[in-house]
């Protein structure tokens, strides 16, 4: 299994030119590692996307949604460092969702993946009304395939105000063994079931970077 538990945290974002570069290292330095040492956090991962502007994702998994909701996660949000607070205040479009993985096949963590993100009409469950989209596992260079469904309470960006939309969206993420072979699969896409709801976007991203919660407890042991 490409992830070891059921709660996923997906994020996405633009951000100003001018403070990409340190966007980046703020990730990369503090803001991925700092969430993924909360207790019941397992990893976090990071990736860009191959079209401009560059739109930045991110997928942590934690052991169940709970953690998600729980005090540890909650206390964090609340008190987040000066400079979160400088680029989060400063984020471009972004979109948050807390979720269960309700399903999930293959083994491989791919180097660049494939989002879909749906909006559902009413209340489906993603499964069996997309178990169309598992046919995209047959495509050459698709390594695994994930079905997120959204906790709405719970999904909405740490800045939203109450006209955000999109707490509601689910997630298919595919993972694929190169950004030409997600490229290929997107541009073939077959439309999702209508019954389930509305194609919000298909992006396809190129990984970055990952932090795993075992890698920083060594870490922090040696």
């Amino acid at each position: 299994m490409v992830f070891t538990g059921t709660g996923i945290l997906i994020s996405s974002m633009e951000v100003l030119p001018h403070e990409d570069a340190d966007f980046n290292t703020w990730n990369d330095v503090e803001h991925m590692a700092e969430r993924v040492a909360i207790p019941g956090f397992l990893d976090g991962r990071r990736y860009a996307s191959v079209d401009a502007p560059t739109r930045y994702l991110q997928i942590y998994n934690t052991v169940d949604v709970g953690v998600l909701d729980g005090p540890a996660y909650r206390a964090a949000l609340a008190n987040q460092t000066d400079w979160s607070m400088h680029h989060i205040t400063r984020f471009i479009g972004p979109t948050r969702v807390v979720g269960r993985l309700v399903h999930s096949r293959g083994s491989v963590r791919g180097v660049a993946v494939l989002l879909l993100r749906l909006r559902p009409t009413g209340a489906p469950a993603m499964l069996p009304a997309l178990a169309g989209l598992l046919n995209l596992m047959q495509q050459p260079g698709a390594g695994s395939i994930h079905f997120v469904e959204a906790e709405p309470r719970l999904s909405r960006p740490v800045t939203a105000d109450d006209s955000y939309v999109g707490g509601q969206d689910c997630y298919v993420v595919l993972e694929c063994t190169s950004v030409p072979a997600a490229e290929r699969i997107v541009a073939a896409l077959p439309r999702p079931a209508p019954a389930y709801g509305q194609l919000v976007s298909a992006r396809v991203y190129q990984y970055r970077m990952d932090v795993s919660a075992a890698a920083l407890a060594a870490s922090a042991g040696a």
